[in-house]
């Protein structure tokens, strides 16, 4: 094990484990991408590092790491002092390694290897795309192959497979015009501390969205221009209603209870007060709207998870909705778990409330009319388009967004909790939106 791979680690961005403690306790190469050290002057592999934590916690980081006979200082790493190519670069700001990574899995002829690619659409993916680094801070490392596609590395890696890749896979299957098209993704195994083998996504590919734009930069022009985005927001209702049949037709569907989930609300409410007291005059209000639920069945199926403007994005071809990973703070296993589709709906409406926040009055009457008439034209073409009848669950799921919303915003951004308390006001005192 070499301190390279621990202090990269440490100094990138999506490393979620800073300040905890943490300690890399294993380094595991992958089998080579193509060539391996003794078949020229580049190497390049996945090295799999897990890092462990005092209380207890472990995490999976994946590397891919170009090594080279000569230094190339924009993407150098470190030097092992080892073997021919001594010299470790960061291989996803390599254009050159990630082509050679590209030919290795287009190669299906690869054979037994701890990694292994799985290929949608042969068409698309072709060897003679150049890479191209997506240079902005994410979670993940994106690159861009040529004008049409887009490799997704992922960086923290969970065991299984990867949400984003499993939806859009079914939606393309399902004949979804609202997502990207998938091209493909590798997968790779690793062993645990137990000893236990396991695998996990290693990289995504798919479509490259031409002309997009992000949905919330054309949303807030849009309200701080006093525009009209009612056609938009009804076209992202039909799209949100497109993907959710598509779920329920492919994935697997189910009840939860009414009361198990108004308890849940019901709980949320109560930790949030010790947070956020100005919650406290409106948490009988907001019982009363989660009690509804109770003594029903809910429908309940995969969903989006984390669904809003920022998930979107406006291309000449229509809208296309991103990131199926979900809500980034539950676990994997809770993100699989189907819920009720007026959690998304409830999330969108949310953002549309955020959105207003970029006019020149936030509070003004020309943000107000923004709002409501984007909102209603996406729950009527939801509506619409799914046939499904909210009742009181989207006022429920809608007002306890708001209150994790409270609860943010007290902890990152004071100015900006009087956005989600007018939600709350507006359902627990029938204040106007």
């Amino acid at each position: 094990m070499n301190n390279l791979h621990l202090d990269h680690i440490n100094s990138a961005r999506w490393f979620s484990g800073k300040g905890r403690g943490g300690k890399l306790t294993r380094v595991q190469p992958l089998d080579w991408y193509g060539p391996g050290p003794g078949d020229g002057e580049l190497a390049v592999r996945s090295e799999i590092c897990t890092v462990s934590y005092p209380d207890g916690d472990v995490e999976h980081y994946q590397l891919v790491l170009a090594h080279r006979a000569t230094p190339q200082q924009d993407t150098l790493i470190g030097n092992t002092g080892e073997g021919s190519l001594p010299y470790v670069h960061d291989a996803t700001r390599d254009p050159e390694a990630m082509k050679q990574v590209l030919g290795a899995i287009l190669d299906t002829g690869t054979g037994e290897s701890s990694w292994y690619a799985n290929i949608s659409n042969g068409g698309a993916l072709r060897g003679d795309l150049a890479p191209r680094v997506f240079r902005g801070e994410q979670s993940n490392t994106n690159v861009f192959l040529g004008d049409v596609s887009l490799m997704k590395v992922f960086r923290k890696l969970e065991i299984g497979h990867n949400l984003d890749i499993q939806v859009h896979d079914a939606l393309n299957r399902a004949g979804v015009d609202a997502v990207a098209e998938l091209h493909g993704w590798v997968s790779g195994h690793f062993r645990l501390d137990s000893g236990e083998v396991v695998s996990s996504d290693l990289i995504m590919m798919i479509e490259q969205l031409k002309q997009a734009t992000d949905g919330w930069d054309l949303a807030v022009a849009s309200c701080a221009a006093g525009e009209d985005f009612s056609n938009d927001a009804a076209e992202l209702g039909r799209c949100l209603a497109q993907i959710h049949r598509a779920l329920a037709d492919t994935l697997r569907t189910s009840t939860i209870r009414g009361d198990a989930v108004a308890d849940v609300m019901n709980d949320r409410v109560d930790r949030a007060v010790a947070v956020a007291p100005e919650l406290a005059p409106h948490r009988d209000g907001l019982r009363q709207i989660f009690d509804e639920l109770r003594g029903v069945m809910l429908d309940a199926q995969r969903i989006h998870g984390d669904f809003h403007l920022g998930q979107t994005l406006g291309t000449p071809e229509g809208w296309r909705i991103i990131d199926f990973e979900g809500e980034p703070m539950k676990s994997l296993e809770e993100r699989q778990l189907p819920d009720s589709t007026w959690r998304d709906v409830a999330g969108m409406l949310r953002s549309f409330s955020y959105a207003t926040a970029g006019a020149g009055e936030p509070g003004g009457e020309s943000a107000r009319q923004w709002y409501r008439r984007a909102r209603e034209s996406f729950v009527s073409s939801y509506q619409k388009a799914s046939g499904a009848n909210p009742e009181g669950l989207l006022r429920a799921y809608e007002a306890d967004k708001a209150v994790y919303e409270v609860v943010y915003e007290t902890r990152n951004r004071p100015d900006w909790v009087s956005i989600p308390m007018s939600t709350i006001e507006h359902y627990t005192q029938q204040r106007e939106i």
